[in-house]
């Protein structure tokens, strides 16, 4: 996919993303450990389509915005996507969030619901359905990842030594996938030790609320609710990071009209083992 990199300037950061196409504009937010650019095949499709595509990096996760995570919580992350829609469109945009992303999603839709026309998540359950994962042994061990980050040290050395941990958790979350010149972006991205500071700041902000934005601690009753407005929520069935058993029930912490699909064949990667099965899925939903 050929992307123009361009910068969307919000009233709280201006963000580089990676753009495509012309038409109604569909948001990709990206998650750890990935880059804009990995949604490349999706984003062909849905061009194809008559879609623009506009895949922002993460606050924190590109040179420009190195020394702009002062708070890395997820009700930040939540409204600088919010902050995104409101820059692109008045009337809201369409958002895929994958991973981290897809926490971003749910979260706009539950706080910001004016931000997002129709919005879909890959790979990760909705808030209301997480709790379940933590009183799971085998799950436990999937997320060994998050309990090394909050390391101090050990985690920065182990990253920064090499990308041996990325590849690890690319190769066992999505057992099938070559990423092939996607790896080299990936490693480019993390081997830079601020952009992976920043990385270990959002795994830290889910339990040190010292990284949490006091100014936005009153929407938190808001973005861990059920969001007002439906979503397509995907599930990979091979999924080696999060178990699809996960998913089961997740309607109940979902608005009506939401749909949770479990899609055969795909890991954790799902935009990149199966974009064409993933592309369909979500132009039935925005359209």
């Amino acid at each position: 996919m050929d992307f123009a990199e361009i910068v969307i300037e919000t009233d709280r950061l201006d963000f580089p993303a990676l753009a495509a196409g012309d038409g109604p504009v569909v948001v990709c937010w990206h998650g750890f450990p990935d880059h804009p650019a990995t949604f490349g095949p999706l984003a062909e499709r849905l061009v194809a389509a008559g879609r623009r595509v506009v895949a922002p990096w993460l606050r924190g996760h590109h040179p420009a915005t190195a020394d702009a995570m002062t708070y890395a919580d997820s009700i930040t992350l939540a409204a600088d996507a919010a902050a995104v829609s409101a820059a692109l469109a008045p009337d809201g945009v369409d958002m895929i969030g994958h991973d981290i992303g897809a926490g971003m999603v749910h979260r706009v839709a539950a706080a910001w619901p004016d931000r997002l026309r129709r919005g879909m998540t890959m790979a990760v359950p909705p808030p209301a359905s997480l709790g379940g994962v933590f009183a799971d042994p085998a799950q436990l061990q999937r997320f060994f990842y998050l309990f090394l980050f909050q390391v101090p040290q050990v985690a920065e050395a182990v990253l920064n030594a090499n990308r041996a941990l990325v590849d690890h958790l690319w190769a066992t979350w999505s057992p099938d996938l070559d990423p092939g010149d996607h790896r080299a972006r990936v490693h480019a991205l993390y081997g830079d030790p601020s952009l992976t500071a920043n990385a270990l700041r959002i795994y830290r902000g889910n339990f040190d609320t010292s990284l949490h934005d006091p100014a936005l601690a009153p929407l938190a009753a808001r973005t861990e609710a059920p969001a007002p407005v439906p979503l397509l929520v995907l599930g990979g069935a091979d999924d080696g990071c999060v178990d699809a058993k996960f998913y089961e029930g997740a309607e109940a912490g979902l608005a009506p009209g939401s749909r949770v699909e479990i899609v055969t064949d795909t890991g954790h990667f799902m935009h990149l083992d199966r974009p064409d099965e993933i592309a369909r899925l979500a132009l039935e939903w925005f359209d």
